[in-house]
């Protein structure tokens, strides 16, 4: 199984976003920005680690410990579709 790579792009683009190391950047897994380039309207995570649903979560700024828990869970439930489906 690849590593997963964070590529920062907060002063380019006001992105952030992890994807699998070999994969191209417009293939992310997740994608993290803040919603309407206004601090004050929290942050939006886009969420593509399961290929059967596609997530938006928007979270509050003092909601990042909530939003840090979404982005774990859901590379963590990758990690182990990606197992299972190695060990089939």
């Amino acid at each position: 199984m690849s590593i997963f790579r964070c590529i920062d792009r907060r002063f380019e683009t006001g992105e952030v976003f992890i994807k699998w190391d070999e994969s191209s950047d417009d293939e992310w897994l997740l994608l993290i920005y803040i919603k309407n380039n206004s601090p004050d309207e929290g942050i939006v995570i886009e969420d593509k680690t399961n290929p059967e649903k596609n997530f938006s979560h928007e979270f509050k700024n003092v909601d990042i410990f909530k939003a840090s828990d979404t982005m774990v869970d859901s590379l963590t439930q990758l990690i182990a579709r990606k197992r299972a489906k190695n060990d089939n």
